[in-house]
């Protein structure tokens, strides 16, 4: 037996937003992660992930891209977030350190 068709567009929009916090989490995780790896100081750091979103900001803007109702449309604009994501936590937490609010954890 099947699910009546009134828990369909719930289940779905449920299946949405776990994606889109799945989506945020790994973003924020990634942010960290390159954020902590990399050899640079905390100024270069900052300046490459705003940089990051920045450049998604500006591709979002100013290119056609397909409709985000579209199978193609979500990739691409999911990408998009994700990478703007990830470049704003790598800027976040270099100017965090910078201001002293978390120490740097390099060797």
């Amino acid at each position: 037996m099947s699910a009546p068709a009134a828990n369909k567009p719930r289940r779905q929009t449920l299946r949405r937003y776990a994606l889109l916090l799945a989506q945020m989490a790994a973003g924020i995780g990634l942010g960290l992660g390159l954020a902590r790896v990399m050899r640079l100081p905390e100024e270069q750091i900052a300046l490459i992930g705003t940089l990051i979103t920045l450049v998604t900001w500006l591709a979002e803007e100013s290119f056609t891209l397909p409709d985000k109702e579209t199978r193609w449309g979500a990739l691409i604009h999911g990408a998009l977030r994700f990478l703007a994501l990830v470049g704003f936590i790598m800027a976040l937490q270099s100017l965090a350190a910078l201001n002293g609010w978390e120490p740097a954890l390099r060797g």
